[in-house]
């Protein structure tokens, strides 16, 4: 199944890529760099602006689930990942995260437990934002089968996602005794294996997060949900300070494209070429006077979206690695075993 769904995942990105890179070859490339190069100081600080909230936002639920955190730290934990993860083959960005947080005190199973929490809530909110938009779509009086279509598929999933929360947070017994059946035949392999030990293990994890979940759930996710927001609106900025005017694209109809299109971002690299292409053909700009200034405007979207982010964590592993020089080389040593 598993590699059913990746040959899936990879065809669907090279139709995507296919269907963009002919967008592509028509497009006057000499003018979407005059429109990304015209954008003055204060255009420039103010999409960064919407950078730094969408940041904070996308670190709020892991401080939300590990209450000593902090917002700050919460930040810096979730910049070194997002960079790790682009650069290195997993769990290399999960060996980082759980460095980072032992390095200032966070006991082990908390961090694994806000850490696992972060990712399962982003996906509900991943594949559940297109049910937002089709409601937009709605009250905005544009709505099209295919949003109906993708807000009831991707709507599924978010609640199954949701299910499968719920069942876990409240599943001790089940979580020990699957543990257990998994730990009796590994020790078969190894003698060190205690079934035991590994059930109670699995019984206080499943506790502490249930726990964790109960408490944090609603402003986690209120947070999951204003990052898609928040990155609705940092689309909707680049494409009018490239030259996109209201009238080619309405504000509605461009947060409409992104949330419709948002389940997109679990494709490879965010989804780049495959996302864009969908917003592209969403606002009808493929073709048209607009069609270089909506290209440029998705690529100042990209840089801030997925560029400057890489950019900041960079400077956040170069200086947790020199205050944690011990941890950050236990973090290179398992980073190349695995």
């Amino acid at each position: 199944m598993g590699l059913l769904g990746g040959a899936l995942k990879m065809a669907l990105v090279l139709v995507a890529l296919w269907w963009f890179s002919r967008v592509v070859r028509r497009v006057d490339w000499p003018a979407v760099w005059d429109a990304v190069t015209q954008l003055g100081v204060l255009e420039v600080v103010c999409l960064l602006a919407v950078v730094a909230v969408r940041q904070c936002l996308n670190a709020g639920p892991l401080a939300v689930f590990v209450p000593s955190l902090g917002l700050r730290r919460a930040v810096s934990n979730d910049l070194s990942a997002n960079l790790v993860a682009t650069v290195a083959p997993p769990p290399g960005d999960v060996v980082l995260r759980i460095a980072m947080l032992r390095s200032w005190g966070t006991p082990p199973t908390e961090g694994i437990a806000g850490i696992s929490l972060n990712t399962v809530t982003y996906y509900v909110a991943r594949f559940g934002a297109p049910v937002l938009g089709l409601g937009l779509a709605v009250v905005a009086g544009q709505v099209e089968p295919a949003y109906a279509w993708t807000a009831l598929t991707s709507g599924a999933v978010s609640l199954v996602v949701v299910a499968a929360l719920v069942i876990a947070s409240r599943g001790e017994r089940p979580a020990a005794r699957a543990t257990e059946w998994t730990a009796v035949r590994l020790r078969r392999f190894s003698a060190r294996v205690d079934p035991v030990e590994w059930a109670s293990r699995a019984a206080r994890f499943v506790r502490q997060a249930g726990h964790v979940l109960r408490r944090g759930w609603a402003s986690a996710m209120a947070c999951q949900f204003a990052l898609v927001l928040s990155e609705a609106l940092l689309l909707l900025l680049s494409l009018r300070l490239a030259g996109v005017p209201a009238s080619a694209a309405p504000a509605v109809t461009i947060v409409i494209a992104l949330l419709v299109s948002y389940p997109l971002t679990a494709l490879p690299f965010g989804g780049v070429g495959v996302l864009d292409a969908a917003v592209i053909a969403i606002l009808g700009l493929e073709q048209g006077p607009y069609e270089a200034t909506a290209v440029a405007g998705l690529v100042v979207f990209r840089v801030c979206w997925m560029l400057v982010p890489l950019v900041l964590g960079a400077g956040t592993v170069t200086w947790w690695r020199r205050q944690h020089a011990a941890e950050a080389a236990e973090v290179r040593s398992a980073t190349r075993a695995g």
